[in-house]
């Protein structure tokens, strides 16, 4: 079954743009072995992702995610059924929005961050995206 599954967390420590595109690197060549796609927001250490594949394999990935070290916090928001991908055309983009003219706690405001308006905010951020490299 294919699905959505979008969460947030907070990272131990801030991350530089080379730790972002490496990252970035090792979630494209996971992703594209498990036909995972998606896309991270990160906003001053915090992390919102939506992930979309086949639901073991994402629910497998989450697993990883909340025992990775480098953050905390981990909150799933979203997991749905759907029938096609709305992120298809990136194995994972990311996009770093902490120097844009965003407020600094954006990503921990739960007035934006919630279950409703988590995939819309990911869809606009999506295409309006530079990705970093």
């Amino acid at each position: 079954m294919l699905i959505e599954f979008i969460y947030t967390s907070h990272a131990k420590t801030p991350l530089s743009p080379e730790q972002l595109s490496t990252l970035k690197k090792s979630c494209i060549e996971y992703n594209t072995q498990h036909k995972i796609t998606g896309m991270l927001l990160y906003n001053n250490m915090k992390f919102m992702q939506v992930l979309e594949g086949d639901k073991e394999t994402i629910l497998a990935l989450f697993k990883k995610i909340k025992q990775d070290p480098r953050h905390h916090q981990v909150e799933a928001l979203i997991l749905n059924p759907i029938d096609e991908r709305n992120f298809g055309q990136w194995a994972m983009g990311i996009a770093d929005i902490s120097n844009e003219s965003i407020k600094p706690d954006f990503l921990s405001d739960p007035n934006i961050v919630n279950k409703a308006l988590s995939k819309k905010l990911l869809l606009a951020f999506s295409h309006h995206l530079i990705e970093i490299d």
